[in-house]
């Protein structure tokens, strides 16, 4: 079953997984959030994808959370007569801010206030670091530069000068525009790309706030400045990203790995999911099995804490976006064996709330008892979320009629989300939540649960209860598997999946 994965993974939607059929197929082969990249696409392209997401989220029973990554003032190279040119070692070429179509030694840019502040001996990062360039002079307008690692450079590639502070907003109008859309389609998250400070989420925050939206904030961690504003980052974030690709490139390959590390544990720390994101299968972009260093690096995101795990060209634009999906959840699972990876549970420090007490109750109870399940009662998805901080190996079930709510919980690690009718009594809701487990082998009988809700429950008090109970004999009626979640249904073979 796909419950069993405690690692959510994020599939990046493109050309490759778009259509009704692909995105049915992202679901079925382990998708839990689905990334709406902004750099690219139509605001009708991305809402036709929204709606074929919850549209099949509903038929399957399975919540899907929908990410909106903003592009941010990303700087991009412009656009080239023939749709790309080719750099030489040791060539003189110029950059300019001029609006016309790049040939052969000149390159159109994207952001007028690049040639002010470079300066000689400035290194030019193009193509994710792929082509470098050196600075040797610049005007108003124009930067002359000498070719020092070359290749093909095709339209709109991204640009990096790491070494230099950009005169840019956090957001920009493109920004602003698709932000406005992405709310009205109510998305649960949205990812600012390239945040330097706190300062930057301030707008965003706002935006939403006077938009009446209930979605939730995504950092992404890109920039040098953000690793040195790291912590205060965090805490004003409600979900963080390690965007490797630009980071590596700010920072230095050399260092990408012990920031990483740094990252995904100071926001287990605090309490904030955590997105490891960047080439985790980059070769299978073109190839239908991982390289044996691929395996180990998503293995090591998951040792080290991360909540979720992101695909991008894997999915958006690659030969193989099913077998992509399930090759990272057969990775997970495998390494999710480990002991080591459940229970960090660390009883010293501050007080605590009430909910936040009762969260790290249910995680030692569970150990102690060695019960299969915890059971969150929620609205909000806080206290499931609080309780997917301690790691239990117990696996944990949000359960809620409130379907945004198991939306938004499927980015979180461990989090499996069922919809429960609405009840009178934790009594009432006992029964209901012992049907279901039972019903979808969730769990055998014997097994103990534990529960966490508030009470009163009438007047949907929040989480301040905890209770243990053994689950009873089932009903004789048995269901077939096929009308279960897609999630609580034995796992299809991907050969299956792709070739529907």
């Amino acid at each position: 079953m796909l419950t069993k994965r405690r690692v959510k993974i994020v599939a990046t939607i493109g050309p490759s997984t778009s259509s009704e059929d692909g995105l049915r197929k992202c679901i079925e082969a382990g998708m839990n959030v689905a990334r709406l990249n902004f750099s690219h696409g139509s605001h009708e392209d991305h809402k036709k994808v929204i709606h074929l997401i919850r549209k099949l989220s509903k038929e399957l029973k399975a919540p899907v959370t929908i990410l909106q990554d903003l592009q941010g003032p990303k700087i991009r190279v412009g656009k080239f007569e023939h749709g790309s040119i080719e750099l030489k070692r040791e060539q003189i070429v110029k950059l300019t801010t001029e609006n016309i179509l790049g040939k052969d030694g000149l390159i159109p840019l994207d952001f007028d206030g690049l040639p002010k502040v470079c300066f000689k001996g400035l290194r030019v990062l193009l193509d994710d670091g792929l082509l470098e360039l050196e600075v040797i002079d610049s005007t108003e307008t124009e930067i002359e530069a000498k070719v020092i690692h070359g290749g093909v450079l095709k339209d709109r590639k991204g640009l990096n000068v790491p070494g230099t502070t950009l005169p840019i907003q956090g957001m920009t109008e493109k920004d602003r525009e698709d932000l406005k859309f992405g709310l009205e389609e109510e998305v649960d998250y949205v990812a600012l790309s390239f945040v330097r400070s706190v300062n930057d989420l301030k707008d965003l925050r706002q935006i939403i706030k006077e938009k009446e939206s209930s979605a939730k904030v995504i950092s992404k961690i890109e920039m040098l400045e953000a690793v040195q504003n790291l912590e205060d980052i965090i805490k004003k974030s409600d979900a963080v990203m390690v965007a490797r690709g630009d980071l590596a490139i700010e920072v230095g390959q050399s260092q990408l790995p012990g920031i990483q590390k740094r990252i995904v544990k100071l926001s287990n720390e605090l309490n904030r999911p955590v997105i490891t994101a960047t080439q985790m299968l980059d070769s299978m972009v073109n190839n239908p099995r991982p390289t044996r260093a691929e395996v180990t690096d998503i293995a090591n995101a998951v040792l080290d804490g991360t909540d979720a795990l992101m695909l991008s060209a894997e999915t958006a634009s690659g030969k193989y976006p099913f077998r992509c999906i399930r090759t990272m959840h057969e990775i997970s699972r495998e390494v999710e064996k480990n002991s080591s990876a459940y229970y960090k549970i660390n009883l010293g420090g501050s007080h605590l709330s009430i909910a936040e007490s009762i969260a790290i109750s249910a995680c030692l109870t569970a150990q102690k008892l060695d019960a299969t399940v915890i059971v969150c009662l929620t609205t909000t998805g806080k206290t499931a979320a609080m309780i997917s901080r301690y790691r239990p190996k117990a696996r944990i079930i949000a359960l809620t009629h409130i379907i945004s709510t198991l939306n938004r919980l499927e980015a979180t690690w461990g989090i499996q989300t069922l919809p429960i009718s609405p009840y009178g009594s934790s009594d009432e809701a006992m029964q209901l939540i012992e049907q279901k487990l039972l019903r979808y082998n969730l769990v055998k009988p014997k097994d103990r649960v534990i529960l966490t809700y508030g009470s009163p429950v009438i007047q949907r008090a929040k989480t301040n209860t905890l209770r243990v109970y053994t689950i009873g004999e089932p009903d004789q009626n048995k269901e077939s598997a096929e009308t279960f979640p897609l999630r609580c249904q034995p796992l299809r073979p991907i050969d299956i999946i792709e070739n529907e």
